[in-house]
């Protein structure tokens, strides 16, 4: 794997752990302020940002594997 391979790859797990977090965060906010939001339409955004963010880091993965898996070694 090459060093432009990993810098990829630590942005795109960065990138995705935040997603992730602060998704996690809205959504969890959400159920819990019920006063708060009208019909769980935070809850929605909440769920759609972890959703996405966990889709960016497995199609970013399968990306990098694809590509080093393509490159034939040289003799």
């Amino acid at each position: 794997m090459t060093a432009e391979q990993k810098k990829v790859l630590v942005f795109i797990k960065y990138f995705s752990g935040a997603g992730v977090i602060i998704g996690a965060g809205i959504f969890l906010i959400s159920l819990f302020a019920t006063g708060y939001n009208d019909g769980f339409m935070m809850s929605i955004v909440g769920a759609t940002i972890l959703v996405s963010s966990m889709w960016v880091f497995g199609i970013g993965l399968m990306f990098v594997l694809i590509e080093n898996l393509g490159k034939r070694p040289t003799s």
